[in-house]
């Protein structure tokens, strides 16, 4: 797992090494899995590819992760790019992950565990996202983890455990079962 803001910015690349412009955000579908890379188009590409350019902002089109060969360095699509206009989607009216940050995440009984700090992604499955969360320190204690974790208010909780979004997050699991679906493997900086 990775945190999504040492992703972020990557640079997306087509399959013949043209590059597409730069990652800026995620969006997910209803099982919060990853369904699109957000990419800033570069100018050249906006031109090329034959969309309008906004006139006080950048463009920013979604393609699908089917279409995504590689996620390391860069991020390498498996389409050339005179077949990547075919693949390119507007995001407008769909769900980014970047809204999910500074979110106050609650337990089934309205109990306050933390704020989402940043995002975790798979960057090898790019399946279900999970929520870097600032923990609350009286949660630490209450579930009693170890001395060493102690000093990481920063642990992960999987979006399956999410049940609603609304003001708040809100989880499947009371404050007790907390220790059960918190990640705690390291993060890897990228």
């Amino acid at each position: 797992m990775k945190a999504f803001n040492d992703v972020k910015g990557k640079e997306v690349l087509s399959s013949d090494g043209r590059y597409m412009g730069k990652l800026v955000d995620l969006t997910y579908d209803g099982d919060f899995k990853i369904d699109e890379l957000v990419t800033k188009m570069n100018k050249e590409v906006i031109d090329d590819l034959g969309e309008d350019k906004p006139l006080l902002s950048s463009l920013k089109l979604g393609i699908g992760v089917e279409h995504v060969k590689a996620f390391t360095d860069n991020i390498v699509l498996k389409e050339s790019f005179d077949n990547l206009h075919l693949h390119f989607q507007d995001i407008s009216d769909k769900d980014v992950i970047s809204s999910f940050v500074g979110m106050e995440i609650s337990a089934s009984h309205g109990n306050y565990v933390g704020k989402v700090d940043d995002i975790l992604i798979d960057t090898e499955s790019l399946g279900t996202l999970s929520m870097l969360v600032k923990v609350n320190k009286e949660i630490l204690q209450t579930l009693d983890l170890e001395k060493s974790l102690l000093s990481k208010t920063r642990l992960g909780i999987s979006m399956e455990h999410v049940t609603n979004i609304g003001d708040k997050i809100m989880l499947d699991t009371s404050l007790e079962g907390m220790g059960k679906i918190i990640q705690k493997e390291p993060i890897k900086k990228m």
